[in-house]
């Protein structure tokens, strides 16, 4: 115990001098309309993927800058505008780091937070129950978590950890104990886990009495732990949202998603940590803040943004703090939190691919849920391009050879496709709805339907229930309730909502049938530090992130976004990731 507590006060104490040792600013670049989605930070490298047959036309599209302003191309023109406003929009809660580490979101709650080198505390988080699990881990070797550290350290993927333990290397139990470990070292500070599934090791055990049978080998996450966001219901578990007036009762069903993974022959390790309600309670709230779970942290440097809303989705990868987890998003929230932190790669499925029942919602229409991982083999994902700057275009036009029947298309001269974009990026101008409109609406729907089908499980079953108990119990919303207030005062109409999503959609078709007709292609990239084209989860297309370590002048990674064109598109965004991963400067 004595090692495992130097062990956690070394990583404590390294975190916190890096952190000190970087002056920033706090990032706050999100997805477009998405006032702040997630990202994630993986410590290894992407796996090294084997070779794949080559699909028969993936073309990649790039956008470059000239180095004078004034010769920018309109396409790129366009792309800025979108950038420059998302600034305009974030600047009153981005601030400079000018009083160490505390952060202007913590400087807002009064002193309910402490926030120090090696304490962060919420005064009303909810602890970890370690209760199931001490004798256990009282018995937990240091030599077995080394070794069971040394084989992971290398390549930390889904297929890695099934192939160690149907060769029994390592036995499920002592994973999860390995998990479990990690967790007390690092959770009480990065709280990227909200609740430990207390039939874990009991679990574990099932697991480890099926090795000998024969089917084990067709089961696809046999003996890999996952983590699931904390709006997805798992039986004996609550399913809070990260919020207090949910955590009433455990949940009594699994989420459908949840038994497909059982099935498969994966534990549940827990809950992870989230921008409270999916970041639809207040739009100041910071990314990875729940009251239940206390502020998650970006686990390279706690004065970065995490970005949400599955940051401990995100957080927890980097960490290791599991095999691989599960997200949602409405729209941006499993891929930000992916590109905010290098080596964590994320799909958000087409719309409907995945079940999502018994998940709490924000906007039934486009809701998914989705993988993180270390890489690709993790999960299935399908790609697309456009670059912003010359240095990438740079890196592209250097990759392109090495990417199979990969053809780079330099649309900056192209003037149609600035005038197609607008509708995508801001479809407001068109219809004259916002974001924040569309958000709330949908928000009031499908709280009230989901609250309604859930009635044995929360005691409040209307919006203005909730809004009523939160306001009588204000210590447990430091940020308010904005966005929650917002919904119950809404009075955008079916049809106004209806309109945002016609014109999203037809903007995109417009767009993609335009790329199709004049290029050829089948996909895009987009190379840049946010989802550019998050707007599109209306259209319930598949978007995937990957980061990529190529070589470049300042040693930065790349983070690359993948966006389909049509619904099922998944595959071919994998294919086109993998090309990418397995590709090396």
């Amino acid at each position: 115990q004595a090692q495992f507590e130097e062990q956690r006060q070394k990583e404590a104490n390294e975190t916190a001098l890096a952190a000190i040792g970087k002056p920033k600013k706090r990032k706050l670049e999100e997805s477009t309309n998405h006032p702040h989605p997630t990202t994630t930070t993986a410590s290894n490298g992407p796996e090294q993927i084997s070779p794949m047959q080559p699909s028969p036309s993936s073309s990649v599209i790039a956008n470059s800058t000239h180095p004078h302003p004034k010769k920018r191309t309109t396409l790129v023109r366009a792309l800025n505008m979108s950038k420059n406003n998302e600034k305009e929009k974030e600047s009153s809660t981005a601030e400079n780091e000018t009083d160490g580490l505390e952060t202007a979101c913590y400087r807002q709650c009064h002193g309910q937070f402490c926030l120090t080198p090696t304490v962060n505390h919420f005064v009303h988080e909810i602890p970890l129950d370690f209760s199931p699990f001490l004798d256990s881990l009282a018995n937990y070797t240091p030599t077995t978590y080394e070794r069971i550290e040394t084989l992971l350290k290398s390549d930390h993927s889904i297929d890695r950890v099934k192939s160690l333990i149907l060769n029994k290397h390592i036995i499920c139990k002592d994973l999860c104990l390995y998990y479990l470990k990690r967790i007390q070292m690092t959770n009480n500070y990065y709280k990227a886990i909200i609740e430990l599934n207390p039939h874990l090791l009991s679990e574990t055990q099932q697991i480890d009495e099926q090795i000998n049978e024969n089917n084990v080998n067709d089961k696809l996450l046999f003996g890999c732990v996952a983590a699931v966001k904390g709006n997805i219901s798992v039986c004996d578990m609550y399913n809070d949202a990260g919020s207090y007036v949910l955590h009433e009762n455990k949940m009594k069903d699994d989420a459908s998603i949840i038994k497909k993974l059982r099935k498969q022959g994966c534990v549940i390790l827990g809950r992870t940590n989230l921008s409270e309600w999916a970041y639809a309670l207040s739009e100041n709230i910071p990314s990875g803040f729940s009251a239940v779970g206390g502020q998650c942290l970006h686990p390279d440097d706690i004065r970065e943004d995490i970005s949400g809303s599955s940051s401990g989705s995100a957080a927890g990868i980097k960490l290791n703090l599991f095999t691989f987890s599960l997200g949602t998003e409405t729209q941006g929230s499993i891929l930000s939190p992916a590109i905010h932190t290098k080596h964590v790669c994320a799909l958000k499925p087409s719309v409907n691919a995945w079940p999502k029942d018994n998940i709490i919602p924000i906007n039934y229409d486009q809701d998914t849920c989705g993988p993180l991982a270390h890489d690709h083999h993790s999960r299935p994902i399908r790609v697309g391009y456009i670059i912003q700057s010359q240095e990438d275009l740079v890196i592209l036009q250097s990759l392109s050879p090495l990417l199979p029947l990969t053809t780079l298309v330099d649309l900056n001269k192209d003037p149609v496709l600035a005038q197609l974009i607008i509708p995508i990026l801001d479809p407001s101008r068109t219809c004259n709805v916002t974001f924040q409109d569309y958000l709330c609406y949908a928000l009031g729907r499908d709280i009230l339907l989901y609250l309604s089908a859930h009635s044995s499980s929360y005691s409040h079953e209307i919006i203005s229930s909730i809004v009523e108990w939160n306001s009588s119990h204000s210590q447990y919303i430091p940020y308010g309730q904005l966005l929650f207030t917002q919904a119950l005062q809404s009075k955008l109409t079916q049809e106004a909502y209806d309109k945002y999503r016609q014109t999203v959609k037809e903007g995109f078709q417009s767009f993609v049938e335009y790329l199709k007709s004049r290029y050829s292609i089948d996909c895009l990239l987009t190379v840049d530090n946010r989802d550019i084209f998050a707007s599109t989860a209306v259209c319930g297309t598949p978007r995937a992130t990957l980061t990529l370590d190529y070589y470049n002048p300042d040693h930065q990674q790349i983070n690359v976004v993948a966006v389909g064109f049509s619904l099922g598109d998944d595959l071919l965004l994998f294919r086109l990731l993998q090309r990418l991963e397995k590709a090396r400067l």
